[in-house]
């Protein structure tokens, strides 16, 4: 009984080893086909026909959504940069060497043509109205003092007594010739007051240049002043279609007497 016992027990642990090793081999063999299908996959991706696939797709879902959208128009250049036209037309805007050769040369023209008439600002922000566009055609001149007390020519004290007053021309031009410029041409200087030219117009202001030049009622203008204002109406037609040269006391008769002791056959009209 006890030998019986003993056999089927070895039997037993064969038919257990037998099972085992089976399902080792089996298991093995799975896992064998297992990581040769890794492999050919990865062999297939690295040919790029699977991976080729999945680009394209990805770029249809991109045009579809660009689409969808309305993403600007774009201009794709050699580098395969892509630059949209709106961002083309910024950089051109923005870029200083698109700005026409000729403007800038203009520019320089004049920038040159005030330096050599040496016109200082001494800008003031009274006196004036702000305007665009307007067209000059009328140079009047005026002569000015010091009333204030002190020295007739005093500059700044005549500055002063514009202020007081609420008026500007646009130049005025000291005993020495220097020419300071208070308003610019632009704006309507309030240095007429109520007049008319010879054609009939009136609110000169609108449509003029006030030049003011410092002297009183007995003194003369210097050499340095007649030159000065000589060249400054020189710049200015160059600048304007000047119709007239004219006085205070020629638009306003009666009212207005400046400027005094003018030689008008030393002023360039």
């Amino acid at each position: 009984m006890y030998k019986l016992n003993k056999v089927k027990k070895k039997k037993i642990i064969l038919i257990l080893i037998t099972i085992s090793l089976a399902v080792l081999i089996v298991g093995g063999f799975f896992y064998f086909k297992s990581k040769q299908k890794n492999v050919l996959i990865y062999e297939k991706n690295s040919t790029g026909e699977d991976l080729n696939q999945k680009i394209e797709s990805s770029n249809n879902d991109v045009v579809e959504e660009s689409k969808n959208n309305e993403l600007p128009e774009t201009t794709v250049t050699k580098d395969n940069s892509a630059i949209t036209d709106k961002t083309e037309e910024k950089v051109v805007e923005n870029n200083p060497k698109e700005v026409p050769a000729e403007n800038l040369k203009i520019e320089e023209q004049e920038k040159a043509k005030e330096n050599n008439l040496n016109i200082k600002d001494r800008l003031v922000s009274w006196g004036f109205s702000s305007s665009k566009g307007r067209k000059i055609d009328t140079i009047i001149l005026h002569s000015s003092y010091n009333v204030l007390g002190g020295d007739e020519y005093n500059f700044d004290k005549i500055i002063q007594e514009y202020k007081d007053y609420g008026v500007a021309p646009h130049y005025i031009i000291d005993r020495k010739g220097n020419i300071f410029r208070l308003v610019n041409d632009k704006n309507i200087a309030y240095h007429a007051g109520e007049s008319q030219v010879p054609d009939g117009r009136t609110g000169v202001n609108d449509f003029s240049i006030g030049i003011e030049l410092i002297n009183n009622l007995e003194d003369k203008f210097t050499a340095n002043q007649y030159e000065a204002v000589n060249d400054l109406i020189s710049y200015l037609k160059d600048e304007y279609k000047i119709k007239y040269v004219l006085g205070h006391s020629d638009i306003a008769p009666g009212r207005k007497t400046d400027p005094w002791n003018i030689n008008w056959e030393k002023i360039k009209k």
